[in-house]
């Protein structure tokens, strides 16, 4: 049994399609850097890292206009800190309290506690959002 000419065109452009969105969703949406691990308590300064959580703080600073945020992990509440030069007054517009983000960073510390620093407004992502 052969294909027809038509069923075979249907076939090739279902391919494409699927090929098309495969590369769109590797490329844009997974959020992955091929440099940047899963955070964790064991994280270390200065590592690159993926955090996955809902927000439970969102406020911004009283001088510099930088947004801080606390993100549950699921296992931890971890702080975020995006600089106002690195587009917190952008993540503020689009994010809220109990939204799920996904958000790439570097890890720090600031005042003995540790806290993922956002390097770029498009390294956050928003995977679900209550509003």
């Amino acid at each position: 049994m052969y294909m027809e000419k038509e069923e075979k065109i249907v076939v090739i452009l279902l391919a494409m399609v699927f090929l098309s969105l495969s590369i769109a969703y590797v490329f844009f949406f997974s959020g992955a850097s091929p440099d940047a691990t899963e955070f964790s308590g064991s994280s270390v300064i200065g590592e690159r890292v993926l955090l996955e959580g809902s927000i439970i703080s969102k406020r911004f600073t009283y001088t510099g206009d930088h947004l801080l945020l606390t993100v549950d992990s699921g296992s931890e509440d971890v702080s975020v800190f995006i600089p106002s030069a690195n587009g917190a007054k952008d993540v503020g517009s689009r994010v809220n309290e109990d939204d799920t983000v996904r958000l790439l960073g570097i890890v720090n510390e600031y005042n003995g506690e540790i806290e993922v620093v956002v390097q770029d407004e498009k390294d956050v992502n928003i995977i679900a959002t209550t509003r």
